[in-house]
């Protein structure tokens, strides 16, 4: 039986159950993987993800849920899911958590975040964009490589040791999805068609805080972004 940290295929089949749940318990079809799972799909990151981070986006047509109900709705639909309160004293959510095997002993378990936009400044991402790789629906390249850019700037702004310690695989995971963005033959001008100005204006921004510590302008470059 597993022991330690989550194992990289009972993230992938966690991330997938937990989003099965989500599509025919709740009625979201606009939903995917982002943060470092979807990363870690998108690209050659040979490091197992920590967590899982789901986003719904709820078009006109849907009944509109708070993460809360969406929470309470998992973990009424499968035992393996259960709640905690958050650490923060004035926090007013609570942590949704999948127990994984080896519970009884070593207590395993993985966080699963429910986030909807404009949560983060996270994009509205309706079904029709959103990738499926191997089996998994997962947050268009693009859309991603600008989330795990925003990461990287809050974490290095920050004075919390715990995400400042987070910034060596910040910048890893943002080289190794420019790579990917590059080979996939991303355009930031077509990326225009499909999100607000602001969003837009926000990846160029964030590029430009990170080409004068890590480099990459070459290849901002190729995929469209003026700067």
């Amino acid at each position: 039986m597993p022991t330690g940290p989550p194992t990289e295929q009972e993230i992938w089949k966690i991330s997938r159950r937990t989003i099965d749940i989500i599509q025919n318990h709740i009625g979201a079809d606009n939903v995917c993987l982002f943060g470092s799972a979807a990363a870690a799909l998108w690209a050659d990151i040979n490091r197992v993800p920590n967590d899982i981070d789901i986003v719904i986006t709820i078009d006109l047509y849907e009944v509109i849920y708070d993460p809360e109900e969406i929470k309470e709705t998992i973990v009424a639909v499968d035992d393996r899911y259960y709640l905690q309160p958050s650490k923060r004293p004035e926090a007013e959510y609570q942590i949704l958590y999948c127990r994984l095997p080896g519970w009884a002993t070593g207590r395993r378990c993985v966080k699963v975040d429910i986030l909807i936009p404009p949560t983060l400044h996270l994009p509205e991402i309706l079904s029709n964009r959103i990738i499926l790789i191997d089996d998994i629906p997962v947050m268009p390249l693009f859309d991603l490589l600008v989330m795990k850019l925003q990461g990287w700037r809050d974490h290095i702004n920050s004075s919390r040791p715990d995400f400042r310690a987070k910034l060596p695989n910040d910048v890893f995971d943002v080289r190794a999805l420019l790579d990917r963005a590059v080979a996939e033959r991303i355009w930031y001008p077509k990326e225009k068609r499909r999100h607000t100005r602001e969003f837009m204006e926000r990846a160029t921004r964030l590029a430009l805080g990170f080409i004068p510590r890590h480099g990459g302008r070459a290849k901002f470059l190729t995929l469209g972004f003026q700067i």
